[in-house]
């Protein structure tokens, strides 16, 4: 007769799988204790009465895994946190339920099936206005980029579902360990293992080919509640200035932070005419964070990236379209005017539409095609493959997280690029304010870093490359499938009897 939990080993149990799930994010390698995350949860959820208790240890299980994880979101908002913290929980109550309503039919059944609601509640989770991909399983792993190359066809939402399989054999491994199914679970963790491995190996034994671009980061390390004063935004427009320059000779592109300019730069053309005088000196091309507005629609601001070519003149522009909830956009709020007094402690801008390549010369007669992702950009697979798909030889992340401090978040936020580099079979490049700036191969191996909150550049001579993967052609169908799979099991799981 297998031993049931006391209330207090079930919250145990829900706050140790929680506690799991937050420590195998960067900035440390510990992205195997994701093995293990669901093993404790499923165990707490086989101790519940009914439904609705299913739907509360789950809400507890994610509430202390999103504060564990984001923490460091109080350090620019608080109040966009407490917002986040008691959001984003709500995914995990309804798996949580949605897994104990199978379980009450057939336990095994359940944790076979478990893997895919995962997946499909991570696919609903990055949904909309609301879209939060940040705590997906599959980013645990960009720590070991060797297991996770056949991201290249099944995307991020296929690496959740490897890892959340892990967690299946585990639980039957300890459930039964003597059993046969717990045989035949071994060696379906082996199996896992050994051919994301084995594949992963072949992968990155292939030349990265390309046309070559010589980069340049900047990584300006600005305090960014400074640098937005007055008296200041010519001290921060002469500091970049300076190393624009710096490239000079060195670099075709050079790439500067989120907001660098640190302006409106239709507002301020003293300021921006810094900015394009260094460009024109130093001879190159410019990719700069800014802020816009249409100037038809004076309610219309925009969080953008604009490249100057060498000649100083404006080629290309892109606005932000994926913002970040209730730190740059309360979502809903141009419809519902109780929303529009509401004060989260951030930014509000409009989202962009249009997916920009921008084009320049690295040598003479070679034209190259690269795209943009502002910020938190970087966390959404659809939108750095819809990029790729429309021709960018190259990706580009910009960001300012000095908001954040010397905190895991950085960390956290600059991992995501590996693995749309792996997703996409392409060269990322990433600059920060105040770090982690990188450069990114296709293979996910970071090839360049920096240090927080240090001043500094990153040369390199990267590839312009247009190999179109699996992924890029199928996209997030594992999601999808996951999120189709969940919707009817919601219908059927809504009708089952109440004790159930």
């Amino acid at each position: 007769m297998e031993r049931v939990l006391t209330k207090k080993e079930m919250i145990l149990f829900l706050v140790v799988s929680g506690l799991l799930w937050a420590a195998s994010f960067p900035p440390l390698p510990t992205g195997f204790l994701a093995y293990f995350m669901l093993v404790f949860l499923w165990f707490a959820i086989s101790n519940v009465e009914n439904g609705w208790k299913a739907f509360k240890a789950g809400y507890i299980w994610a509430f202390v895994a999103t504060g564990a994880t984001l923490w460091w979101i109080t350090k620019p908002t608080i109040p966009g946190f407490i917002a986040i913290l008691f959001y984003l929980p709500i995914f995990g109550a309804l798996y949580a339920w949605l897994h104990y309503k199978i379980s009450f039919r057939s336990e095994t059944l359940a944790i076979v099936l478990s893997p895919i609601i995962l997946v499909g509640i991570e696919y609903l989770r990055s949904f909309g206005k609301l879209g939060f991909p940040w705590m997906n399983l599959s980013y645990t792993q960009t720590c070991y980029p060797v297991l996770i190359q056949f991201a290249d066809i099944v995307g991020n939402y296929g690496v959740s579902l490897w890892v959340a399989a892990i967690n299946s054999c585990f639980y039957f491994i300890i459930r039964k360990p003597l059993s046969k199914g717990a045989i035949f679970s071994a060696i379906v963790l082996l199996a896992l293992f050994l051919t994301a491995f084995l594949y992963g190996k072949s992968r990155m034994r292939k030349p990265i080919e390309g046309v070559p671009v010589d980069v340049a980061v900047i990584q300006s390390n600005i305090d960014p509640y400074k640098k937005w004063s007055g008296s200041f935004k010519r001290i921060n427009a002469k500091l970049h200035a300076d190393m624009i320059k710096a490239a000079s000779g060195h670099a075709t592109l050079v790439i500067a932070p989120e907001t660098a300019t640190a302006c409106y730069h239709k507002l301020a053309p003293s300021i921006f005419s810094v900015f394009k005088s260094a460009t024109v000196e130093a001879g190159v091309y410019l990719l700069v964070g800014t802020l816009d507005f249409d100037p038809e629609k004076r309610e219309n601001y925009f969080n953008s990236a604009i490249l100057i070519s060498p000649d100083g003149k404006i080629t290309g522009n892109y606005y932000k379209i994926q913002l970040v909830p209730f730190g740059e956009q309360v979502p809903f709020q141009d419809r519902d005017p109780f929303l529009r007094k509401i004060n989260f402690g951030g930014s509000y801008f409009s989202a962009g539409k249009e997916y920009t390549l921008f084009k320049f010369e690295p040598s003479e007669g070679r034209i190259v095609d690269f795209s943009a992702m502002i910020c938190y950009e970087s966390a959404f697979s659809w939108l750095a493959r819809r990029f790729r798909n429309k021709g960018a030889d190259f990706l580009v992340n910009i960001t300012n997280d000095g908001w954040f401090g010397k905190t895991s978040g950085p960390y956290q936020h600059a991992m995501f690029n590996v693995m749309r580099a792996i997703e996409n079979r392409v060269w990322i490049v990433r600059s920060a304010n105040t770090g982690v700036s990188m450069i990114v191969d296709p293979y996910g191996r970071v090839v360049r870093q920096t240090r927080l909150f240090e001043r500094c550049m990153l040369f390199f001579t990267i590839n312009a490359t247009y190999e179109k993967t699996v992924y890029d052609r199928i996209g997030d169908v594992f999601g999808f499938v996951g999120f189709m799979f969940c919707v009817p099991l919601s219908f059927w799981a809504a009708f089952q009897k109440r004790n159930a």
